[in-house]
């Protein structure tokens, strides 16, 4: 009969062995999982960092032409998408005043910030945000806006009320 021992056996020896280094591997793969599965305001979150597919991530819709947008460089070709180019900063957009025309809008979101952040657009009917984006990332992210006057925003966690809002005039053909 095997000595009796004194000292506290962990729940592996008390199932008849130890953990062997696979399955510390496991364990520990498991544990960075469920650690990137949480996220704390102004963290970083891991799935955010991933790169997304602007493709699955667009909603597709009539396109208008001829309009100068803010943040695009010019103006667009006739036919072609509109596009503008919204910038995170920790804590601001830039530009944080756009105007487009009616119509689907491609907006780059460049998160040149820290952490990761979202881009919302309220009003008129329309409460819909892209895809988070981590810090470093790119996205594209296309929306169908009728005219008037929209809310722009990071609605993760308390940014908006550290500035990150701004305004979206969308104007008829």
């Amino acid at each position: 009969m095997p000595a009796l021992s004194t000292r506290a056996r962990r729940p592996a020896e008390r199932a008849g062995g130890t953990l062997g280094p696979v399955a510390r591997g496991i364990l520990f793969a498991a544990s960075l999982v469920v650690a990137a599965a949480c996220e704390h305001p102004g963290v970083p979150h891991a799935l955010a960092t991933a790169e997304h597919d602007s493709t699955a991530l667009s909603l597709f819709a009539d396109t208008v032409g001829g309009f100068a947008t803010a943040g695009s460089g010019g103006a667009a070709e006739g036919g072609a998408e509109l596009k503008a180019t919204i910038r995170f900063k920790d804590f601001q957009l830039d530009p944080d005043s756009v105007k487009v025309a009616a119509g689907t809008v491609r907006f780059t979101l460049v998160n040149e910030g820290r952490y990761t952040h979202d881009f919302r657009i309220e009003g008129n009917g329309v409460d819909d945000k892209s895809p988070r984006i981590g810090a470093g990332r790119t996205i594209e992210w296309s929306i169908a806006l009728q005219p008037g006057e929209y809310k722009i925003s990071c609605p993760v966690s308390n940014h908006a009320d550290r500035g990150m809002t701004g305004t979206l005039v969308v104007v008829g053909q």
